[in-house]
């Protein structure tokens, strides 16, 4: 066949090759090995990574159809006079694995005798060391947010500021400041994200290591794990991204969203309205927020009703709370809670006084027919006096 290779390779082989010849390319110059044995390799000792996770699988995939991917390492001579504390770690090895230990791991489960190799000779001392294995790992996003974090902190020591730690690692300095929060993470929530709990995410995390205050933190994430699992728990309620536009339906009010009292339809009606008005995140606040602040209520039942409204709108609870508020003047976020939680004050207020004050409740009702599509029964709201 025209065009064939006779170079004598397998299929499996050619593909090693050109990986080892790209990832050359990639790592300016570093010089390919090919394959080299396993017993001459050792893990590095430094490695971000705590846990080498999913080993199993990955040897199964290696022994039927071996490793295409190179694994990047440094000679031990230049590692060990670089890290002179990690001597016993190296032992008789010939290379430290600063790019793959994953790889490594699973191919020795797997039972394998070889490993492609790249060696990079540029990585001299400490720091361009750190640097090199940093960077593989980001790369290739085989790092926990947790384990990113300590990295950047261990770079750090070495770089001098978190500046120069995301100039080295071709990052911005948000992306450097958004796991920084990650320090302030209790340790419930940290165990939570390490365990890549229901309900809990990335952005979640970063969200609420904002708040400082431990009981609020706490609090918060109750919050959206209970909402994660009244969502898994009602396939048919509609989810929405945060920045869209309010979906047409708002699943029921119920837990902290309905309160502990239990409510008449209107009131309900009034919640479904508010819900949307919070999604929709339109229409002209400055008349709510004047009925809000003439409406004396609790201010823990208020960000609680407030929370459960721009959680159902796919925002984060963490908007609502008074220490997460510093370095995000005039977010959308902020706009969205703070609507949610003038029409808290409004709605509890009509709730207890049961539309008793008629100025109060006349104009938060027009304020709900006027942006949000309420329609309420006759004898909803008491006729003005004269």
């Amino acid at each position: 066949m025209a065009g064939a290779q006779n170079d004598g390779l397998s299929v499996a082989e050619r593909r090693r090759q050109k990986e080892a010849e790209r990832q050359a390319a990639a790592n300016g110059g570093a010089a390919g090995n090919g394959e080299i044995a396993i017993t001459e390799l050792a893990h590095n000792p430094r490695n971000a990574r705590a846990a080498l996770e999913e080993i199993e699988g990955l040897a199964d995939t290696y022994a039927t159809v071996g490793v295409l991917q190179s694994c990047a390492v440094i000679p031990a001579a230049t590692f060990r006079a670089a890290f002179p504390e990690h001597d016993d770690d190296i032992a008789t090895a010939r290379y430290v694995v600063i790019g793959g230990n994953r790889r490594l791991a699973a191919a020795r489960h797997a039972g394998l005798a070889k490993l492609p190799i790249l060696v990079n000779t540029k990585a001299q001392t400490r720091r361009d060391i750190l640097i090199a294995a940093a960077t593989e790992n980001l790369a290739r996003e085989e790092l926990k947010p947790l384990e990113e974090l300590a990295t950047i902190e261990e770079l750090k020591e070495v770089l001098g500021t978190y500046d120069a730690v995301a100039q080295q690692l071709g990052k911005s300095a948000g992306w450097v400041s958004q796991r920084r929060r990650l320090h302030n993470l209790q340790p419930e929530v940290r165990e939570a994200l390490e365990a890549r709990a229901d309900g809990m995410t990335i952005e979640l995390a970063r969200e609420l290591g904002k708040i400082k205050d431990r009981e609020w933190q706490l609090k918060a994430w109750e919050d959206e794990r209970r909402l994660a699992a009244e969502r898994a728990a009602d396939p048919k309620a509609m989810k929405q991204d945060k920045g869209k536009k309010a979906r047409k339906k708002v699943p029921a009010q119920g837990g902290s969203g309905a309160g502990k009292t239990e409510l008449d339809a209107e009131a309900k009606a009034r919640r479904e309205a508010c819900a949307l008005a919070v999604g929709a995140n339109e229409g002209d606040p400055t008349r709510v927020f004047i009925i809000a602040l003439q409406s004396p209520v609790s201010p823990d039942e208020a960000v609680a009703l407030a929370s459960h409204w721009v959680a159902e709108a796919g925002g984060s609870a963490t908007s609502l709370h008074l220490s997460a508020l510093a370095g995000e003047d005039g977010s959308a976020e902020q706009h969205q809670a703070a609507l949610a939680l003038a029409l808290a004050h409004c709605e509890l207020y009509m709730t207890r006084t049961n539309g008793s004050d008629t100025a109060h409740a006349r104009a938060f009702v027009e304020w709900l027919e006027t942006y949000a599509d309420y329609q309420p029964a006759d004898d909803a709201v008491p006729a003005a006096t004269a």
